[in-house]
C-alpha cells in the first residue's frame, strides 16, 4: 500500500473517532425479562429485569414503570395491592420512590440531580401482588400481562417465565402479542418444569407488549383466606356501606336537630285582619313575611309609603328610569312621628345631596348605599328576632355529609348506579332538612300569622264583601284614604292589583276620578294596572342603578394482548 493511501485511511479513521461522539443510537428497551413466581396463597412475586439503551433525551436520570392501579375481575374492579421488595441498576440497590399518577401506580427511579451518562443500564424490580390467581370451576390460571402495553420505547425483545408451584399440573397456556386488544401470536414457547417461557419472535413498537397465560388443575392453590376474601368484599361494597351510613346518621343527627330547633311553634288560626300589625311598616312587613328581603319590593313598597304620606313624588312615566322628588315637608322626616325610624333613614340617604333622585340607565353608588344600609337595618331589626335559620346545625350536616362522601370515594374502586343511588339518598337527606331546619320564634309565628290574615283580607276583600253581605257581617268601609294608606302593604305583599280591583268594584266613581298627587305614572285601563306599571318602573330602575354582577360558562385462546392482571408501561425522566 502506498504512502498516499496509508495517509487517507488514517484521515478517515480520525474522522470517524472525531464524529463518532456526536452520533447516537435510538433510546429502547433492548431486553424486557420478567418472571412470574406464583405462590400457594394467591400471590405472584414479579421480577422485571429491563435492560434499556439510554441517550439522554427522554432517559436523562432513570426509568419510571407504571403498574396499573386496578383490574376487572368477574365483571367489577378491585385494587391492585403492591409490595415493592427491590429496586436496583446494573446489580446495585437505586433510589426510587413510589407515586400514584392517574390510575397507575408509579415507581420512579433514579434521583432528580443526578444526570445518567449514554449508555446501556440494566433495571431490576422486584414486587409481590397480592391475589392474581383466577379461580375458575375447573381449572385456576395466572393471566399477566408481562410488559404493558404503555412503554414509550420499543421492545427489541421480550421474555416471560412463569414459575408454577411445585406439583401443578398444567392444564393450558398461551400467549398474546401485539397494541391493546390484539390477540398477536409472534411467540415462542419452551417448558422446563414447572416453568413456562414466551419469547418474542419480533421487535415490538411503542405501545404493543406481551401477555401470557398458565391454566393448571385445581388444589395446587389454596382458595381465598378469610381475610382476603373481607378485603375483597371490602372494595366490592365499602364505599356503598359508608354512603350508606352517612346517609344514616346524617339523617338521625338532622332529625335531632330538628327536633330540638327547627320545630314551628303551634301556629294560630288564621282569618281576615284588617289592619297591619302594630307598629310594622311596609317594608319591615314584607321581609317578616317572605323571612328576607329577596325582591325590591320592600323598598318600593317604602317610596310609594313616604309618596303616600306627602314625603316624596314618584314619576314613572319614563321607559327605563324612575324620578324621585322631596316635597318641601320632607325635611322634617326627623320630627315626624308618623314616619318609621327605618323610613326616615331612608330618606334622607337618598336625597343626602339634593332633593332629586333619578334610578335607572346607570349604575348609582349612592343609592347602592343607601339601598344597602336599608336591608341591613331591617336585617338586624326583623331578623333572629322573628325566624332562625339555624345555619349552624345545617353546616354540621353538610361538613358530616361531606366527610362521608370524602371518605366512600377515597375507597371507591369501581362506581356504580349504586353508589349514586345512595349519594343522592344522602344528597336527599341534606336538601331535606335544610328546607325543614329553618324556623320562625314564637313571636314571628304569630305576627307572621297576623301578616298573612292582612294579605287574605287585601287578596279577597271582594269575595268577602260578597260573604258578609249573606250573614249580616260588615267589613271595614272603603275609602280613598284607607285604599292608598294599605296600597304600600299591598305591594310589599304582592297583592296590590286585587286591593285596587276591590277599591275600583266598591268605589267605582272615585276610582274612575283618582289621580293620586304623589305620582305621575302612565295611564291605564285599571288602576291595578296603573299601579303594577308603577311598581314595574321603580323595580327597573332600582335594578339599574345597582352594581351588575358578571359570569362566564363554559361552556383459553380467549385472551389479547394487554389483557389480565400486570401491565401499565412505563417512560424515561
Amino acid at each position: 500500500m502506498s504512502f498516499m493511501s496509508r495517509l487517507r485511511l488514517l484521515c478517515m479513521a480520525l474522522l470517524v473517532a472525531a464524529i463518532a461522539p456526536f452520533a447516537s443510537a435510538d433510546e429502547q428497551i433492548n431486553l424486557f425479562d420478567v418472571t412470574i413466581d406464583v405462590q400457594t396463597n394467591g400471590d405472584v412475586i414479579v421480577t422485571e429485569r429491563i435492560e434499556v439503551t439510554a441517550e439522554g433525551r427522554q432517559i436523562r436520570r432513570g426509568i419510571f414503570r407504571d403498574l396499573p392501579d386496578t383490574y376487572s375481575f368477574e365483571d367489577r374492579v378491585f385494587r391492585y395491592s403492591y409490595d415493592v421488595e427491590s429496586v436496583m441498576r446494573d446489580g446495585r440497590p437505586e433510589t426510587y420512590v413510589e407515586e400514584t399518577d392517574g390510575n397507575a401506580f408509579r415507581i420512579r427511579i433514579g434521583e432528580a440531580d443526578r444526570f445518567l451518562e449514554p449508555d446501556i443500564y440494566t433495571y431490576e424490580i422486584r414486587y409481590r401482588v397480592k391475589n392474581q390467581i383466577r379461580y375458575g370451576d375447573a381449572q385456576d390460571e395466572i393471566y399477566w400481562n408481562a410488559t404493558g402495553n404503555y412503554w414509550a420505547f420499543p421492545i427489541m425483545r421480550a421474555r416471560a417465565s412463569v414459575v408454577l408451584p411445585d406439583g401443578a399440573r398444567t392444564t393450558e397456556y398461551a400467549a398474546y402479542t401485539g397494541y391493546l386488544g390484539q390477540s398477536g401470536d409472534d411467540y415462542r414457547h419452551t417448558r422446563s418444569g414447572a416453568t413456562h417461557v414466551f419469547e418474542t419472535t419480533r421487535e415490538m413498537g411503542a405501545g404493543e407488549g406481551l401477555t401470557v397465560a398458565v391454566a393448571m388443575q385445581k388444589g395446587v392453590i389454596d382458595p381465598p383466606s378469610l381475610s382476603d376474601r373481607t378485603g375483597m368484599m371490602w372494595q366490592r361494597y365499602g364505599a356503598m356501606a359508608i354512603l350508606m351510613l352517612s346517609a344514616i346518621g346524617v339523617g338521625a343527627v338532622s332529625y335531632r336537630n330538628f327536633d330540638r330547633v327547627g320545630r314551628d311553634p303551634p301556629k294560630p288560626p288564621i282569618y281576615p285582619i284588617y289592619e297591619p300589625p302594630e307598629g310594622l311598616s311596609p317594608a319591615a312587613t314584607n321581609y317578616v313575611y317572605h323571612r328576607g328581603a329577596g325582591t325590591h319590593r320592600a323598598l318600593i313598597a317604602t317610596l310609594m309609603s313616604l309618596a303616600v304620606k306627602g314625603r316624596l313624588t314618584i314619576d314613572a312615566t319614563g321607559d327605563k328610569t324612575t324620578v324621585l322628588e322631596r316635597t318641601n315637608g320632607g325635611g322634617e322626616a326627623e320630627a315626624d312621628t308618623a314616619i318609621p325610624v327605618d323610613d326616615a333613614a331612608l330618606e334622607r340617604s337618598l336625597f343626602i345631596s339634593g332633593d332629586r333622585r333619578e334610578l335607572g340607565g346607570k349604575y348609582d353608588a349612592g343609592f347602592t348605599r343607601a339601598y344597602m344600609k336599608f336591608r341591613r337595618a331591617h336585617m338586624s331589626k326583623y331578623g333572629g328576632k322573628y325566624f332562625r335559620w339555624n345555619i349552624g346545625y345545617m353546616l354540621l350536616t353538610v361538613f358530616l355529609s361531606v366527610i362521608g362522601l370524602f371518605l366512600a370515594v377515597s375507597q371507591a374502586v369501581d362506581w356504580t348506579w349504586g353508589h349514586t343511588a345512595l349519594l343522592a339518598a344522602l344528597a336527599g337527606v341534606n336538601l331535606l332538612f335544610m328546607y325543614l331546619m329553618p324556623a320562625p320564634t314564637r313571636l314571628g309565628q304569630d305576627v307572621r300569622t297576623k301578616i298573612e290574615g292582612f294579605k287574605l283580607y287585601m287578596d279577597t276583600a271582594e269575595r268577602l264583601q260578597l260573604n258578609a253581605s249573606k250573614v249580616g257581617d260588615e267589613l271595614p268601609m272603603m275609602s280613598k284614604a284607607r285604599y292608598e294608606r294599605f296600597l304600600p302593604y299591598a305591594v310589599a305583599l304582592g297583592v296590590e292589583e286585587p286591593w285596587s280591583k276591590y277599591f275600583e268594584k266598591m268605589l267605582p266613581q272615585e276610582a274612575e276620578n283618582y289621580h293620586p298627587t304623589w305620582g305621575h305614572y302612565s295611564s291605564y285601563r285599571s288602576i291595578g294596572q296603573t299601579t303594577k306599571g308603577i311598581v314595574d318602573s321603580i323595580s327597573s330602575g332600582v335594578s339599574s342603578s345597582l352594581p351588575k354582577s358578571s359570569g362566564s360558562s363554559g361552556s383459553g385462546g380467549g385472551g389479547s394482548s394487554g389483557g389480565g392482571g400486570g401491565g401499565g408501561g412505563g417512560g424515561g425522566w
